[in-house]
């Protein structure tokens, strides 16, 4: 064999071998997008953020189930005029609030970013144990110089999430795709929508029995921080500084009583943490000892102690949005006619879904509703059947 055949052979050999790796992260990143992370609201939810169009959300809200619960985007819109979008997930604490940021701040430039406190409530070993939400951010975030600078300053503030994990889900995430195959049509369905109405949203068409709301949670006291929970929420302050992000901190609402240890310490770490935000310049704003300003009713408006149905969520975003209006100036969004005729759209769904919402509330008919194919189904089903 000549010198040149030789060569020729080895550089097919290269080349076959640079195929299959190909094939084999293609494959792999393929895996980790669509089968890793299962399709829920929470996923939904991060891909409808990146589905909006650029620059063309005025207010993000990080946080936890909270933030989703309370507020409506498109109820918002309707009576304020700004655009908004919850990049928000369950269980999440102040570990996934940059992160968070960081992913919508690809495509979007907020005039405010709205954070609910009680992610930092939490102690470090608990939020240890809240370490799958951040994946749900990274799945959707681009490998980059910047992914890996995220990965390890989450590793850093959530040892449980190695950085190879968190570049690559896949890795840590890679039993769960028998389960999620039963899921790839939601999945592609989602995938290849346009941007949802939902803007969003999730609530549950039901109401508890709870104990009234003990004025005792309505006290300004607070409780110490778990010290890297408080690092992170200071670093990540400093961070929205150096973006030149204006930064509203708000305790959502809850019915707390004297009973629930646990709660009552969250509530008084999240006082503390509102403090650190008007120290560090940003705005504050506890919504707990407004709960009867606000009108909201322990036993009407909510569907466990700390969430509450469609009623107290359009009770909450009409106060929030009025507070975001007045106090902190921010005024109706300036739209295309393509997207104002599209949030348009969504005032419609929203004022459906808080028709039907209502219906099943007051049949005690337990449904969650959110950012899923079906539900849009049920809604365009709904709005054809009632004339809306």
């Amino acid at each position: 064999m000549s010198g040149m055949e030789r060569n020729k052979r080895i550089r097919k050999r290269i080349a076959a071998v640079a195929a299959m790796v190909v094939v084999v992260l293609v494959s792999v990143v393929l895996m980790q997008y669509y089968l890793c992370i299962p399709s829920d609201f929470d996923e939904n939810r991060v891909m409808m953020m990146h589905k909006q169009p650029a620059n063309t959300i005025d207010v993000l809200l990080l946080g936890s189930s909270a933030t989703h619960a309370d507020f409506a985007s498109a109820y918002a819109y309707e009576k304020y005029g700004f655009t908004s979008f919850p990049y928000s997930i369950d269980g999440a604490t102040c570990v996934v609030w940059k992160p968070s940021l960081q992913d919508t701040l690809r495509t979007q430039r907020p005039k405010l970013v709205v954070v609910d406190v009680f992610g930092g409530g939490y102690d470090t070993e608990l939020m240890k144990t809240r370490c799958n939400q951040v994946y749900i951010v990274m799945t959707h975030f681009p490998l980059s110089s910047q992914k890996i600078e995220m990965a390890k300053e989450i590793h850093r503030n959530s040892e449980k999430s190695s950085v190879a994990s968190l570049l690559f889900p896949f890795i840590r995430f890679h039993t769960n795709v028998p389960s999620n195959l039963r899921n790839l049509k939601n999945r592609l369905r989602m995938e290849h929508a346009g941007p949802s109405p939902m803007r969003g949203i999730e609530t549950h068409t039901r109401t508890r029995k709870l104990a009234d709301v003990d004025e005792a949670s309505f006290t300004s006291d607070t409780a110490e921080l778990d010290g890297n929970a408080e690092r992170i929420i200071r670093e990540f302050i400093d961070y929205c500084k150096s973006e030149d992000l204006q930064v509203l901190f708000v305790k959502y609402p809850s019915v707390l009583t004297t009973q629930d240890e646990d709660e009552m310490l969250v509530n008084l770490r999240a006082n503390r943490i509102l403090e650190i935000a008007e120290e560090n310049g940003c705005y504050a704003l506890n919504m707990q000892p407004l709960f009867h300003e606000i009108g909201l009713e322990e036993h009407k408006d909510f569907y466990n102690h700390g969430h509450v149905n469609i009623r107290g969520q359009q009770k909450i975003t009409d106060y929030l949005g009025r507070y975001i209006q007045d106090e902190i100036g921010i005024g109706p969004s300036d739209l295309s006619a393509e997207d104002k005729a599209s949030w348009d759209n969504s005032v419609r769904y929203f004022n459906a879904l808080a028709d039907m919402a209502e219906g099943l509330v007051s049949k005690n008919d337990d449904k969650s509703l959110g950012e899923t194919p079906d539900a849009i189904d049920m809604l365009e089903k709904y709005m054809k059947e009632h004339g809306l």
